[in-house]
């Protein structure tokens, strides 16, 4: 008999923003695939989840490792998915194994929870009920930068995920490109700096030394009267 993968939402930050069924699928599963095994190792200690195996599945081993996890499904393990933190596949690793798991007609149980994404957004108070669009991380190739660019001159907020590293290079490229926009900037959600507010692509620009994990909103270019 198949096993299953369980597609597990972890906390973001907040080791407290778990669901139930997360912690049940944890204790029950065979091995946990994880993009990064500490952090895993330490939720699972939280919670005195008793230990098992873990297998690191990051970018760049995704393909390799791939084959393996298969082969434990296919002898009937329960295979947990975790990403670094927040909801896989969401800019994580994880897209090519769901997609094999559901082509080798493998059972795939997603287990919803934390997304920077979704709580970026509820933070905000942007009324996100007509649509918005995400991106993800923005290219680092100066042409496929411009090809994204098309998705600001839309009616709709933009959420991009952005390295502190990179904040003042990609907000100033954005600032070049699209002109002054209204944004809301939410940085190390639930954690202990957590930074919610408003602001506009001109003042953060400026900012320096930003640290911890940024997700931006990018409104709408506003209409002229």
């Amino acid at each position: 008999m198949e096993g299953s993968l369980f597609v597990v939402a972890t906390p973001i930050g907040n080791l407290e923003d778990i669901t139930l069924r997360a912690l049940k699928v944890l204790k029950e599963a065979d091995i946990i695939v994880c993009e990064d095994t500490r952090k895993t190792a330490n939720l699972l200690r939280y919670y005195n989840i008793p230990k098992k195996p873990l297998l690191s599945y990051y970018k760049g081993a995704e393909k390799e490792r791939l084959p393996r996890i298969i082969a434990l499904l296919k002898e009937g393990k329960k295979v947990a998915l975790c990403s670094e933190a927040g909801t896989p596949l969401i800019s994580d690793p994880g897209a090519l194994l769901v997609r094999r798991a559901h082509e080798e007609g493998i059972k795939v149980e997603p287990v919803p929870g934390p997304s920077a994404l979704t709580a970026a957004l509820q933070a905000s108070g942007i009324d996100a009920g007509n649509g918005f669009i995400f991106l993800g991380f923005l290219p680092r190739k100066k042409k496929d930068f411009k090809e994204v660019l098309k998705y600001f001159h839309l009616e709709l907020p933009v959420v991009v995920f952005i390295s502190p590293h990179r904040f003042n290079k990609e907000v100033s490229a954005l600032y070049e490109e699209l002109g002054e926009r209204r944004c809301f900037l939410a940085r190390e959600i639930t954690k202990l700096h957590e930074e919610l507010t408003f602001s506009s692509l001109s003042i953060l620009k400026e900012r320096e030394n930003i640290k911890g994990e940024i997700t931006l909103i990018i409104l709408p270019e506003e209409k002229r009267r």
